[in-house]
């Protein structure tokens, strides 16, 4: 049994009686963490009520005869690996956390709460409380449902943080009224919770909550030990580690969803793992290079119409040098005819002083878009997809094609041929463009393609790069 507490524990006990947490609490978290009665007891000044007291002989006794796990410890994890575009990360040296506004939109946030309030039953603990008020809220497993859609927030909850879902749980939705709460706690398991809870799949390290809406009054998050709160937001993701570097359990994860004063708070939590539980499992970080380029952009794309100027000057060439394209052959199969007997694409060449053109009259209003001064890489020539083409879903170029553009020049389409892009959020979006159309996109960072079979006669683009003059390659 421990009989030392060192500063990190001191401070967290007396910011925690200060701030009027439940002492009874307070003393069996560190009866957990194997501090010695009498010790937490001169350290506290306090002499536990007498429910706890009749609770601690035989908890103790019981946890003796069950088979224990030797440490509570997660595994050390390369912190570098974890990039989330658009998060703002807090400023310590004692908790990795990182909120992220509008993770999901409020037509996803009301869907999920729909589900939440159809499936909802008493949250639980992990271990005996002998406070019964510590947890208040109403809790629901939502992969009961084997629903798609919270499937599909699944994944991308998995992807935004880059961590393989065979090392995470499902996810929960959390439902608090007026008054309800959940006092002071931590996310990793206890030592003595090892044997029942981690046994399979070992320690909780990340934390992702995501807030489905604004609470009228009440319902702020706070992190007790590092000062920092957070009032729900629509869509807003906290996000952080319950372990330290080397892997041990940071009690300066401990945090207390404060009491709802008006209205409602309802929250979705997704908790990761140190392992995933299974033989030959994938790693643990699944990010590509190209998604550690920064995010330039809140959403990562936009359409907006090509000046008419310069689209009559492209339309006019491509009318008049359509009959010289010549068949492209791109290693790979970038692109590639669903019958592969036939060709997919030919190419119409530009001259440099268009090439120049394009750029020039590109880069204004792409600098204002995506904030950054850019400096043109590469302007292609005009590429006409035929019947039968797949554009495959890919990332552009890490080195070169930073902040990109779609120009469509021409089309005889039968059925509509959408450009699949997905967004900073991993959301995916299917976008239509007409002749002088122009998406702006991160063509690095974000996956893009035609994936569905080209159905028409036709269908002519120009794709315009670019990169931020103080821009670095990643190097992961």
């Amino acid at each position: 049994m421990k009989t030392v507490f060192d500063e990190s524990w001191k401070n967290w006990i007396k910011t925690n009686v200060d701030n009027g947490m439940d002492k009874d609490g307070i003393f069996k978290i560190l009866l957990d963490e194997g501090y010695e009665y009498r010790a937490i007891r001169k350290e506290m000044r306090y002499k536990p009520s007498v429910s706890l007291n009749k609770l601690i002989n035989p908890f103790d006794a019981q946890r003796k005869n069950e088979p224990q796990l030797s440490t509570n410890e997660g595994v050390k994890i390369d912190t570098g690996k974890l990039f989330i575009p658009g998060a703002k990360r807090l400023e310590s040296q004692r908790l990795e956390l990182y909120t992220l506004e509008d993770f999901l939109n409020p037509e996803e946030c009301d869907k999920i709460i729909e589900r939440i309030l159809a499936n909802l039953s008493a949250s639980t603990l992990s271990s005996y409380e002998v406070d019964q008020s510590y947890r208040t809220s109403r809790t629901c497993d939502l992969a009961q449902a084997n629903d798609p859609f919270i499937s599909d927030i699944h994944d991308r909850i998995c992807r935004i943080i880059g961590v393989d879902r065979a090392y995470s749980e499902e996810i929960q939705g959390q439902y608090y009224e007026v008054g309800q709460e959940f006092k002071a706690h931590t996310d990793y398991f206890e030592a003595h919770e090892m044997q029942t809870h981690a046994a399979e799949k070992g320690q909780r390290t990340y934390t992702v909550m995501i807030y489905l809406n604004e609470v009228e009054e009440g319902g702020t998050t706070c992190f007790v030990n590092v000062d920092a709160s957070f009032k729900p937001r629509t869509g807003m993701a906290v996000i952080w580690n319950s372990l330290n570097s080397d892997g041990t359990p940071n009690v300066d994860s401990m945090h207390h969803a404060l009491p709802v004063i008006n209205g409602y708070k309802a929250v979705i939590t997704n908790w990761f793992r140190s392992s995933a539980g299974i033989s030959s499992p994938p790693p643990m970080f699944t990010k590509e290079r190209n998604e550690y380029i920064p995010s330039y952009t809140k959403v990562g794309f936009v359409k907006k119409k090509l000046p008419a100027e310069l689209f009559n000057k492209i339309s006019t060439f491509y009318g008049e040098n359509r009959q010289s394209a010549t068949d492209e052959h791109i290693p790979g199969d970038f692109v590639y005819n669903e019958n592969r007997s036939k060709q997919s694409s030919c190419l119409v060449d530009l001259p440099d002083d268009l090439r120049q053109e394009i750029h020039h009259a590109m880069k204004p209003e792409m600098e204002k878009w995506c904030g950054k001064q850019l400096d043109p890489t590469y302007v292609y020539g005009i590429r006409e997809y035929k019947k039968g083409a797949i554009l495959k879903l890919h990332r552009d170029r890490f080195d070169t094609h930073i902040i990109s553009a779609i120009i469509n020049v021409d089309q005889q389409a039968d059925e509509d041929w959408p450009l699949v892009i997905e967004d900073n959020y991993y959301r995916t979006h299917h976008v239509l463009l007409s002749p002088g159309d122009v998406v702006f996109y991160e063509g690095a960072r974000l996956t893009h393609g035609r994936p569905i079979a080209f159905d028409g006669t036709n269908f002519a683009n120009i794709f315009c790069h670019f990169k931020p003059a103080d821009y670095v390659p990643v190097n992961i």
